[in-house]
């Protein structure tokens, strides 16, 4: 396929608003009058709130509000908002926007609205509460044990996933080689440039609501607002600011519903930003999982079938634990095909900061499971990794088990093809590598994610594109922009489809405003490619469409001998007979029957093409000091048709570092005799700098999906799904010994090198 705007190399639209720093983030929302709070939060990880006494904190100066849970509506609400209508994953509606009977250190009992934060801060301090202590208990296998403390009525396990298919029995009887091994994977949290959470709210006279939050779903972000606060949404308005990342970590409404309860208390606009320390003690981390893998292949190396237990560590609140429990079966089912499953899931309450949404949303700790098991039976079956990969991997005309629909095109087989030949696995692999006491390997893993959650979630979208007068276009959508850039790749699809040259399309990536925009389900799943990019194609194609119409009128043809080009409107046939999109707009406009010209769209999308990638790590270990390091990396991604090349390079090299940090250093670490988060910042959590990253080649691979607009897939997610057990893989292959507990630290490397 040939494009003229689409497969361009084309900076992001606010680029240089961002560099010049006049782009506005939430933290530069003022408004006159404006007030600033705090949170008073409970120091127990467990307890029941006797008293509250906050008459020295109104005495005060400066002190305009302050909210206990006696002045909120007794509305549960579940601030993941999500899946509404996923009837196999429940959305346990278990938060109040403030609380007598604090679940996690940290948990907010009550809020201050002041003139300063400052002052905000003091008058916490004087807040005078009476606690019962109650037992706590931090780690989710500790929670199902039977003497644990009850944290619910119904118990500690919240929710149940099993998933069965075939039988099992069976294809472990016909098996040649059962692996059998047990996987964990730590609590990590997602380090967004700017910290979450930031909100502003604000009340008018007539009792109408607007929030300033930097979500990545504003429209489900209202409807939780509505539901927490008892109010109908046509009264709720939210508005995105520029948002500094998202990596899931925006999916949840950590602070908005508190924003709004004190802004309407006070009767002033609130503004409640929080610090890094807070955003990292008190905010949404990925889900630590504990899980069993047994995993039955044929002498060839197909796989017969699998058993996978999962327990997945929700923390306080329900959140999204639930999906997760019930998602990391069909992410590892999903990557192979197999005649057998049999997988359990289980979503268990803790007393530690609830876990929620991070960047592939349980593909990295499924991956981290079956990767490290197909690397296993590779040795054990004499195959080599690249082969039992590819002859278990799904076809074109399959449908896909994840989502039930076709996988439309696969490029797993030439991901691992090109992914081996830049690492040189031919030539590498088998041979020892580096020195004695800094050997090195390397390893290599698959994965595979989503253009979206469909069928688990309706993944509607919606576009409006307006031609102005003088033939420029604004593309209006509701999707979030996050900072990954979606904005001008839809820009470009929407230039493309119109005929028009790209810098003609003005689109804002600070305009999602509820009020105004089309509903969008949010920026999740990797979606805006295939849901976001379909109906602005579909929008600007009936645009283009009564542009020609148009212009058939002005040039005395058929509009169907017509076509759009950089902004002029030809006839096919006779190129120089031709008119701009400027002067037929014009003449739209005002003529004496003038019309807006413009073309909307808004869809559930039809397909939802997975996405493959091969990894590819090689590694070198000091044997001395257990330290890993990754010398090279490279990965290759089934991306579809590429839109913007720069910003998918972009995309792929980011999930490298997430990966990368997943595999070798990050971890959240929490007390369990406190309850608080110990590394509650950037200089103790070990989040990876750029001189700690290794040389990153990035590979697309452009296999045209059959069901979206240009052929176009995700690249979203998928950079850091295979990341880990690909550099775990090659850590195997330089010194023989195996490390199934995330992250691999040295010390973790030292013990497993001394029980050789």
């Amino acid at each position: 396929m040939s494009f003229s705007v689409v497969g361009k190399d084309i900076k992001k639209v606010d680029g240089i608003a961002k560099a010049k720093g006049v782009a506005r983030y939430i933290g530069d929302i003022e408004f006159p009058g404006m007030l600033y709070a705090k949170i008073l939060r409970s120091p127990h990880p467990h307890a029941k709130v006797l008293s509250v006494d906050i008459s020295e904190a109104e005495k005060l100066d400066g002190v305009h509000a302050i909210v206990t849970p006696e002045h909120q509506p007794k509305t549960r609400y579940n601030m993941a908002g999500f899946p509404p209508n996923a009837e196999e994953f429940p959305l346990i509606e278990d938060q109040l926007i403030l609380t007598d009977h604090p679940m996690y250190v940290g948990d907010p009992i009550c809020a201050v609205a002041a003139d300063t934060e400052e002052i905000a801060e003091n008058a916490c301090k004087l807040i005078k509460v009476e606690y019962e202590i109650l037992p706590h208990v931090i780690f989710a296998e500790d929670a199902m044990k039977e003497d644990a403390p009850k944290l619910r009525e119904e118990g500690n396990v919240m929710f149940e996933a099993p998933i069965k298919f075939g039988d099992i029995d069976a294809a472990f009887a016909e098996s040649a080689l059962i692996v059998k091994e047990s996987y964990s994977t730590q609590k990590v949290y997602q380090a967004t440039i700017e910290p979450t959470s930031g909100c502003v709210a604000m009340w008018d006279d007539s009792g109408k609501l607007t929030v300033y939050s930097p979500t990545q779903m504003p429209h489900l972000a209202r409807k939780i607002i509505g539901t927490a606060l008892d109010m109908r949404l046509g009264d709720i308005r939210l508005i995105k600011p520029h948002v500094g990342g998202g990596f899931g970590a925006r999916l949840g409404l950590v602070i908005e519903p508190l924003t709004a309860l004190l802004a309407k208390h006070a009767g002033r606009p609130v503004k409640l930003i929080y610090t890094r320390e807070e955003a990292m003690a008190f905010s949404e981390h990925r889900h630590p999982c504990k899980m069993d893998m047994e995993l039955g292949f044929t002498k060839e190396g197909r796989i017969t079938g699998m058993r996978f237990t999962n327990i997945v560590e929700g923390g306080a609140y329900a959140t999204h634990t639930p999906s997760i429990a019930g998602i990391v079966g069909p992410w590892a089912f999903g990557m192979y095909k197999m005649q057998a499953v049999d997988y359990l899931g289980k979503a268990v309450l803790t007393n530690s900061m609830y876990n929620g949404a991070y960047r592939g949303y349980g593909n990295p700790q499924a991956s981290w499971a079956i990767e490290n098991t197909m690397d296993i039976a590779a040795e054990k079956l004499g195959i080599d990794d690249l082969e039992i990969r590819k002859i278990n991997g799904f076809g074109d005309d399959d449908i896909w088990p994840w989502s039930q629909l076709p996988v439309e095109s696969s490029g797993l087989n030439e991901c691992i093809d090109k992914g081996a030949e830049s690492i040189g696995w031919h030539e590498k692999r088998g041979k020892k590598l580096g020195t004695s006491t800094k050997p090195r390997g390397i390893g290599m893993a698959v994965s595979c994610h989503v253009s979206g959650a469909k069928p688990g979630l309706l993944e509607i979208s919606g576009a409006y594109v307006k031609i102005n007068e003088d033939g420029t276009a604004n593309l209006i959508i509701g999707n979030a922009d996050i900072g990954q850039g979606s904005t001008t790749a839809l820009a470009q699809i929407c230039a493309e489809e119109l005929g028009v040259k790209f810098e003609d399309i003005i689109v804002e990536t600070d305009a999602v405003d509820t009020n105004y925009t089309l509903f969008d389900i949010g920026s999740h799943a990797s979606r805006q490619m295939n849901s976001g990019g379909n109906v602005v194609a579909k929008a600007a194609r009936e645009a283009k469409g009564k542009m020609l119409e148009e212009a058939a009128v002005m040039l005395d043809v058929k509009a169907g001998d017509l076509d759009a080009k950089d902004g002029i409107i030809f006839v096919k046939d006779n190129p120089t007979k031709s008119l701009t999109y400027g002067e037929v707009s014009f003449e739209a406009h005002f003529k004496p029957e003038g019309t807006q010209i413009f073309g909307t769209s808004s869809e559930n999308p039809e397909g939802n093409p997975p996405v493959y990638a091969a990894q590819f790590a090689e590694v070198e270990v000091d044997t001395e000091t257990g330290v890993v390091s990754v010398i090279k990396f490279v990965a290759a991604h089934d991306t579809g048709v590429v839109i913007n090349p720069l910003n998918t390079t972009g995309q792929i090299d980011g999930g490298a570092h997430h990966g990368i940090g997943f595999a070798l250093t990050e971890e959240s670490v929490v007390n369990p005799e406190t309850g608080l988060l110990e590394n509650r910042d950037l200089a103790n959590y070990k989040i990876l700098t750029a001189m700690d990253m290794p040389e990153v080649v990035s590979i697309a691979v452009e296999t045209p999906a059959k069901t979206s607009s240009h052929g176009q897939k995700s690249v979203g997610e998928s950079g850091l799904i295979a990341t880990a057990p690909a550099i775990s893989n090659a850590v195997y292959n330089a010194i023989g010994v195996r490390i199934t507990d995330l992250p691999i630290t040295p010390d973790k490397v030292l013990a497993a090198l001394a029980k050789k």
